[in-house]
């Protein structure tokens, strides 16, 4: 068990991966269970420099996919790059060749000013119509390659993407139709966020829009049977800063500023079209979703809400090449529920004290009431997450897996059981790192009794880069 006095040591939590790899795992404890085959994919920034430059922040970083495939022969890893034009730009450039959300290019005002960030495609991934698809919702999605992880192209739904372009990495699916669901934040020549519906075979149609009451930025939405559901937290562009950001003064994070003082919008999009319904509630700091459902009249919302200021956050995100121990900020946030009400009341309940992110359920249950939640939490007083926690709605029973010493845990994917009988039926995939040895691994850890030993441990050769989201899909690449 860590404890805060051995995590003062200082480690290096993220390290870049320059080398592209391909090979089953030899290294291993346990067995891959029966009826788990299929392929995980994940996605996050593979390096935080371009062209020589150290790049400012974390979302800067060239998106680097990672495929874990399953089968009867074992566990494969492959490793590639997403070849973005800031990518291939990037390997035979002095400095950074285009500004980055958090980054600005060498030479002052003449080479930033009036350009948009990169497309880094380093934020998520997801599996569509048959399409693998890297995410950055500054644009449009890249298409690669399933089995190879080659890079294919900028994919916009057959020009169903106008302009920039914008596609989350927070699609949501309906498990009844196969829909996808998505929006995309636009800043000009007005504000708001453009709802999409992608149908089982790819074909990207337009649900309107929800005008923003300024520049805002917003990175998740929830999908019920009637809505799509977004809580957009008061960040705010303000003119003047969001300005000296388009002439190249300031990059765009440091443009971003939280105004409490507007509270948080929550918004009820209508799927089958009609007007929006606007509440307000208290100010919130979040940034990821959990499920959101219809509970008879009111619609149900889990979130995790940060205690901490955009300042904070921020600076541990731009901080994270020095360790995730060396800021006096606490990982995550607590696990929340919000209840609209139809009078408009919005009810707020802490569903756990844990501090954790990157929430989980089982994603067959989206849009439906949900029993559980899990989450990469600090346990111990860690400012790491050094365990996965699973969180009981019905009971507000909290099981622990905790990790070796010095080990921390990227998000954790729920894959179910071929044919469950409970809704935690199912297995736990977690890509943890080795602190102290740089080695990376991927666990797989039985959901239904996460505080056993895992099921099986496949060691990486190498470490892995922080990754920010996954997805998983039955079928098995072949590389």
């Amino acid at each position: 068990m860590s404890s805060p006095t051995t995590s003062a040591r200082n480690f290096r939590d993220y390290i870049p991966l320059y080398d592209e790899f391909d090979y089953t795992v030899d290294d291993f404890d346990g067995a891959l269970p029966e009826g788990l085959r299929g392929t995980m994919y994940r996605n996050g920034p593979g390096k935080l420099e371009a062209g020589g430059q150290q790049l400012g922040h974390l979302f800067d970083g060239d998106g680097m996919l990672s495929m874990f495939a399953l089968d009867e022969g074992g566990l494969r890893f492959r490793n590639r790059f997403v070849r973005t034009k800031h990518y291939r730009h990037s390997l035979g450039a002095k400095g950074a060749p285009y500004r980055a959300l958090g980054t600005m290019r060498p030479g002052g005002i003449l080479t930033n000013a009036l350009q948009f960030p990169a497309n880094v495609a380093n934020t998520s991934v997801a599996m569509h119509a048959g399409k693998l698809l890297a995410l950055w919702e500054g644009g449009r999605p890249t298409e690669l390659d399933p089995d190879t992880l080659d890079t294919l192209g900028v994919h916009d739904f057959d020009g169903g993407l106008k302009w920039i372009g914008a596609f989350s990495a927070h699609p949501k699916w309906d498990t009844t139709t196969g829909e996808m669901y998505n929006f995309g934040l636009a800043m000009f020549p007005r504000p708001k966020l453009a709802c999409y519906r992608v149908d089982r075979a790819g074909t990207l149609r337009s649900l309107g829009h929800l005008n923003l009451p300024v520049p805002m930025f917003n990175h998740d939405m929830g999908l019920t049977a009637k809505h799509l559901v977004f809580v957009v937290a008061p960040l705010v562009f303000p003119v003047g800063k969001m300005t000296g950001a388009g002439l190249g003064l300031r990059n765009f994070i440091e443009a971003i500023e939280y105004d409490a003082a507007r509270g948080t919008m929550i918004a009820l999009v209508p799927r089958d079209g009609g007007r929006p319904r606007i509440l307000h509630t208290d100010p919130l700091m979040h940034l990821h979703l959990a499920n959101t459902y219809e509970d008879g009249s009111d619609t149900v919302i889990e979130l995790v809400n940060y205690d901490a200021t955009w300042e904070q956050l921020n600076g541990q995100l731009r901080g994270l090449q020095d360790g995730l121990t060396d800021t006096a900020l606490s990982y995550g946030g607590k696990l929340m529920r919000l209840r609209v009400t139809p009078t408009g009341r919005v009810i707020h309940e802490t569903l756990s004290d844990l501090q954790g992110d990157f929430p989980m359920f089982n994603w067959a249950r989206t849009g439906q009431r949900h029993r559980y939640v899990y989450l990469a939490v600090g346990a111990d007083g860690n400012r790491y997450p050094n365990a996965i926690a699973k969180i009981d709605n019905e009971t507000g029973k909290e099981s622990l897996h905790r990790l070796p010493e010095e080990h921390f845990t990227h998000e954790a994917l729920f894959v179910s059981r071929p044919r469950p009988i409970s809704e935690d039926d199912g297995w736990l995939l977690v890509v943890t790192q080795d602190r102290v040895s740089e080695l990376a691994s991927m666990l797989i850890l039985d959901a239904r009794d996460i505080e056993a030993e895992p099921v099986y441990r496949g060691r990486l050769r190498h470490h892995l880069p922080l990754t920010f989201h996954g997805t998983f899909t039955q079928r098995v690449a072949r590389p």
